[in-house]
């Protein structure tokens, strides 16, 4: 089953040329605890060179948020995953998400990531978070801090790109987006391959995440494929929902593509312009996703919509990977032009099987594509 791209979606995904391309010498870390990772943020963030910090695989529980918080130009990637090797720490990488875990133990905010540069730039960074898992965060709601899990910021008017590959946010608390807030003044938002779960907004709205994007050098604003959003909570908020929360300026969009919404209260999508603040009112469109109710001011145009159960392994425990009798095996499309994709699930397996891909955040290995036809 080869399905290709709907021109709506196709247009969505058109990668964004206002970057610059990046240094031609980077900087690499290895961190193995977390006083090296924090060194790293911080060396990497005073640097005007591209960086990747390399995390090791293990649990990192810091006693405050880890912050890179920058005022230089240069690109950097945080990423997930890493193993030893003889006595060479981060020497390979495996691809498995759930086995580099930052946690907040449930007592402080988890990663925050600030472009803040002195004055006019001339282009803007791009930062990565890639094969890694953020839970258990905790942004006070009564002091205001948005994002428990992740926050990521940029208020100058210069492109810049925030992406989130293969990552699981799960568990999360905080004031709007308990998962994540994710809030460019101009660039893209771009999540891809993510599990965002059981995240929460306890006095508001946003349980996964609130992502903001005004402006832009091009026809994105937020772009999420083949994710899955499951389980968000929270009050409610102006009639807000629980799942993700959207604003895109005009000549902004979002588009949401082989992406699985489940069990979010009030809403999964609440997709809102910034026709208030200035900047025109965006639009929306979704393509192969299971999209519930949504909410906000602007409307979600739905094509080759996902409907009924997906027939998760064991959402109650947080095993959001397809059962074999799932409808929705098969249903995504086959390939994705997207710029810089991994090509693999959060468990490390081949995303295309049989010629499409699944939606949400994992593909399923055992399905029998001929016995599920029916042949004996």
């Amino acid at each position: 089953m080869h399905r290709t791209l709907s021109p709506l979606a196709r247009l969505g995904i058109v990668m964004l040329a206002g970057l610059a391309t990046p240094a031609a010498h980077a900087a690499t870390y290895c961190a193995t605890n977390v006083s090296e990772l924090q060194a790293a943020l911080t060396a990497a963030a005073n640097s005007p060179a591209d960086d990747e910090i390399k995390i090791q695989q293990g649990i990192y529980a810091p006693s405050q948020q880890l912050l890179y918080n920058s005022p230089n130009t240069g690109w950097v990637f945080l990423t997930g995953g890493w193993v030893q090797n003889g006595a060479t720490n981060c020497a390979q990488q495996v691809g498995t998400a759930a086995s580099t875990i930052l946690t907040g133990s449930g007592v402080t905010k988890v990663l925050g990531m600030f472009f803040n540069p002195p004055g006019t730039v001339p282009f803007g960074p791009r930062y990565g978070v890639q094969n890694l898992s953020i839970r258990d965060g905790y942004g006070d709601s009564a002091t205001f801090q948005r994002g428990g899990g992740l926050q990521m910021f940029s208020g100058v008017d210069i492109q810049v790109e925030f992406w989130l590959d293969n990552v699981i946010v799960a568990n999360n608390s905080g004031y709007f987006g308990g998962g994540a807030d994710l809030y460019v003044r101009r660039g893209l938002i771009r999540v891809v391959n993510s599990l965002f779960a059981n995240n929460s907004a306890p006095t508001t709205a946003f349980g996964h995440f609130s992502a903001i994007s005004l402006a832009g050098d091009g026809p994105n604003g937020v772009l999420i494929a083949n994710s899955t959003f499951a389980n968000g909570t929270c009050p409610g908020s102006g009639g807000r929902g629980c799942g993700i929360g959207v604003t895109v300026g005009g000549g902004m969009r979002l588009d949401l593509i082989n992406t699985l919404f489940a069990n979010n209260a009030v809403s999964d999508v609440n997709i809102e312009g910034a026709a208030s603040g200035g900047f025109g009112n965006g639009v929306a469109f979704a393509d192969y996703s299971r999209v519930g109710a949504t909410t906000g001011t602007i409307a979600l145009s739905q094509t080759n919509a996902l409907v009924g159960d997906p027939r998760f392994v064991d959402a109650p425990n947080q095993d959001y990977r397809l059962r074999d009798d799932s409808p929705f095996i098969n249903r995504g499309l086959g390939t994705i032009p997207i710029y810089g994709y991994l090509g693999y699930d959060l468990t490390g397996s081949l995303r295309t099987r049989f010629g499409a891909l699944d939606p949400g955040a994992y593909e399923n290995q055992t399905w029998d594509f001929i016995f599920a036809n029916g042949f004996q």
